[in-house]
C-alpha cells in the first residue's frame, strides 16, 4: 500500500509541475473541490434516477 501512495504522490508532483502550480494547490483542487463536487453530482443523479424509477414503476400497470 505504501508503494501505491508514493506512486500517486509522484504523479501529483508531476501533474503540479505540468500545470505550473504547487503540489499543495493541486491537492486542494483535487480533494477539496473536485472530489466533493463529483460526489455531490453523482449523488444528485442517483436521487433523480431513483425518483424517476419510482414514478415509472408506480404508473406501470401490472397483470
Amino acid at each position: 500500500m505504501d508503494t501505491v501512495f508514493w506512486i500517486c504522490v509522484r504523479l501529483m508532483v508531476m501533474g503540479a509541475k505540468l500545470l505550473g502550480i504547487s503540489y499543495q494547490q493541486l491537492n486542494v483542487i483535487l480533494f477539496v473541490i473536485l472530489h466533493p463536487a463529483i460526489t455531490i453530482f453523482f449523488w444528485y443523479q442517483y436521487r433523480r434516477y431513483k425518483r424517476k424509477y419510482k414514478v415509472a414503476t408506480a404508473t406501470t400497470p401490472t397483470n
